[in-house]
């Protein structure tokens, strides 16, 4: 009787850690929307494609109105940085070395970021830009560009 208990619990607990395990191992899109991106790293690939696509409501909609952008010209809000952002022309961008870290209700994101232009190649920069989980969603809070120098 005893051997039957200990049959049954590990039946139930083995039962139990496949469908938790099974929970996690679902894939995530390959190609999110605003609506079902699942994570920083997700939404940090949205807002740098809707700034390539020049869709400008999306790009305001997702960082807050007490935005902080700083890189080596000093700090800006959000109009200064939307206003650099428009005046960007992308055709093509690539993140890489992306890492993201969960911090209660915000998240770090950090990556490598490389973008062209029709006429010309822009110097890559390290990227680190703070997520924020909000009634409203995710929006962007703070970013963080550095310029890459290359090594002599």
């Amino acid at each position: 009787m005893n051997l039957r208990k200990v049959f049954l619990f590990m039946f139930a607990a083995a039962l139990l850690s496949s469908s938790l395990s099974a929970q996690s191992i679902w894939k995530e899109s390959k190609n999110p929307s605003w609506k079902t991106a699942t994570g920083a790293e997700q939404y940090e690939q949205l807002l740098w494609r809707a700034v390539k696509d020049k869709d400008w409501l999306a790009v305001e909609s997702h960082i807050s109105s007490n935005f902080v952008y700083m890189d080596s010209t000093g700090t800006k809000d959000k109009a200064q940085r939307v206003a650099d952002l428009k005046s960007m022309e992308l055709n093509d961008l690539k993140i890489d070395d992306i890492n993201v870290t969960a911090q209660g209700t915000d998240a770090i994101v950090t990556y490598t970021l490389s973008r062209k232009s029709a006429s010309r190649d822009i110097p890559g920069v390290r990227v680190m830009s703070v997520w924020q989980q909000q009634k409203s969603g995710w929006v962007l809070v703070a970013m963080s560009e550095t310029v890459i120098i290359a090594a002599s």
